[in-house]
Order: structure tokens, then sequence, then C-alpha cells
């Protein structure tokens, strides 16, 4: 069977797809994307993931071609086309603006591009590489958004696995713990948890506003948002990612510092998302 992809919202074979040459996304990076995992065909968090596609295309001047529930829908068909409904799987949804060349351009015509596979549930501990390559500034581009432009994610995770790693950890341009090339970036030091401020030009994940949520709700644990120095970050008892993908990704090591990957409060973290996840897949 061939594989299906949904293209400015009908569903066809991925071989019958045509994408104009006029395509300002692999020209020049204009347009934006977003991923999220189906649990056997329902979701976490979709209405949140799709307002963030509606906010981006906002702010680029792109137009939306459909609402939530066409979003859904598609989706959905999209899944049952590749036998993937009963399934753990990874949707991308791709936007790109159509128009002339140059870097300037009035033109709001949105191509639109839904893709999926499987996924594996059994994620690792990681090793994390700090890069030389630093963080976007938030002055620079915002960094709400996930634009389709992410040479600087793609380096960092390169030169990550070239040195032995699974994923970089980056910092800011003055030298302050960000993100990783693909994820969000918590620690434990006692009974503190500690995570990097929207100030140091990270993407606020939807999995990480959630796991924010979730530590304030619990009792005995303390969470700091804040500007850290590398040391902080290495100094800790346990490290922990999050994306919408792998969820809660324990850290092994950064660097040459090893971690505990069966620290109590990552446990305990980790029992609360499952509960949450329980009463919140639609």
């Amino acid at each position: 069977m061939s594989k299906f992809v949904v293209y400015n919202g009908v569903v066809l074979p991925e071989n019958e797809v045509r994408v104009s040459p006029d395509n300002r996304g692999m020209m020049y990076g204009d347009g934006f994307f977003d991923t999220l995992r189906s649990y056997k065909g329902t979701f976490l968090l979709l209405e949140k993931h799709f307002q963030r596609l509606l906010e981006t295309a906002v702010f680029l001047g792109i137009e939306v071609r459909f609402g939530f529930q066409d979003f859904k829908a598609k989706i959905l068909e999209l899944l049952e086309a590749n036998n993937l409904i009963d399934r753990d799987a990874l949707v991308r949804t791709q936007c790109w603006r159509e128009g002339e060349r140059g870097y300037a351009s009035n033109s709001s015509v949105s191509g639109w591009l839904s893709t999926c596979k499987e996924i594996s549930t059994d994620f690792k501990p990681a090793k994390l590489i700090t890069s030389t390559t630093r963080l976007t500034p938030e002055s620079s581009i915002p960094k709400a958004y996930k634009f389709s432009n992410g040479l600087n994610y793609i380096i960092a995770g390169n030169e990550a696995v070239r040195s032995g790693g699974d994923d970089a950890l980056m910092l800011t341009t003055d030298g302050m713990v960000g993100e990783t090339s693909i994820a969000n970036i918590f620690w434990i030091k006692g009974s503190a948890v500690y995570t990097p401020a929207k100030d140091c030009d990270i993407l606020p994940g939807i999995t990480r506003n959630l796991i924010i949520d979730l530590i304030r709700g619990t009792e005995g644990i303390e969470l700091t948002e804040g500007r850290f120095e590398p040391e902080h970050l290495k100094e800790a008892e346990a490290v922990f990612c999050t994306n919408s993908i792998r969820e809660i990704i324990k850290v092994e090591s950064a660097d040459e510092v090893n971690f505990n990957t069966e620290h109590p409060i990552v446990e305990s973290i980790k029992g609360s998302f499952a509960d949450f996840k329980a009463q919140n897949l639609h």
C-alpha cells in the first residue's frame, strides 16, 4: 500500500503530491511546523498544538485553510489511511508560503502538508553534549513558534552525535542553559526542580508547560524558573527533558557528568504525567 499524506486538505498517496517550485518554505524557510503524538487515535492537548499553529500563521501573515475540527478529522483520516489508527504515531504538519522569489513578500497563500509515522515508545535515557552552537536570541526571532528554518538546531544536533551523544545541550549567547536541540530541560537538586525561564531563548513547549503545572500542584516539590549557568545543571542529582513525542526523557549524562536515572522525584513527575494523560486523551 502507498504511504498517504494530507496535502492542502486532501488525503493523497505520497507519490502523487506535487509541490510548487514557488515554495518559499523550501527556498527561504518561510513557514512553520508542529509535531504531535497520536496515542492510538487519541491526542493530548491537541487544541494547544492547533492554537500554536494558528498563532504562528497570524504572526507570519499566512492563511489558515481549516478550523480545529477539520484539522483533527484530517489527522484521523491520515492515520486510518496509513493503518496507524491503532498504533502510537508521530504526526507532523508543515506550512509554507507560496509566492514569488525574494525575501520580502506580500503573499498570504499557503501550502499545507501533514505526514505521519509509527514511533517506538521505548525511549532510552539520553546522553547530552554541550554544543558550541548557541541559541538564536529572542530579540532576533520570536521563540514561541516552530519556524521551518532550524539550522542552528541541526548543526547542534549533528555536533552532539559526532561527539557520541544523543542530543545537544544548547546555551544562550551569554552562556546560560537554554534547551536541547529537541526538548526543554529540567534538573533536580534536593527537593527542588529547576528549569530555564522563557527569557533564556527557549521554545516554551506544550509539554514543558504541562510539566510545570503538574510540579506546582505537587506538595513538597519546589519549582524554580530562572537563568542558570551550566555548572548549576551539572551539580544536579537528576536531569530530564520534555517534548510532545517522547514526553519525559531521562538524562543519563551531560558531557562527562552522570546523573541518577531512577530519581524518586523524576518518577513522581512521570506518574503525575501518566495520571493526567489517562484523564485527558481525546
